[in-house]
């Protein structure tokens, strides 16, 4: 028996940035928070977080909260596993 698959909108698991893709010295985004990571030749010299208030207000008024919530915290964990590979 087939089951029909539930949709999610288009931002379902983004509410970080993708860290795997982070942008340097230009802001990079997720749903609900912005990273800025300034890198002036070989080092970092400065790191920016900013949660993007309304936009977390609508996400945790989503009916897709937790799901979405838990996908950006597992998305999250394995990209933080894969920088120590």
């Amino acid at each position: 028996m087939s089951e029909k698959l539930k949709t999610h909108r288009e931002c379902y698991g983004q509410l970080f940035p993708d860290f795997e893709h982070l942008n340097y010295n230009k802001p990079s985004d997720g749903r609900a928070f912005r990273v800025f990571v300034e890198q002036i030749g070989a080092g970092r010299q400065r790191r920016e977080l900013e949660v993007k208030q309304q936009e977390w207000d609508e996400c945790a008024a989503c009916t897709d909260f937790h799901g979405c919530y838990e996908l950006s915290m597992a998305k999250l964990a394995l990209q933080g596993a894969l920088a120590r590979c």
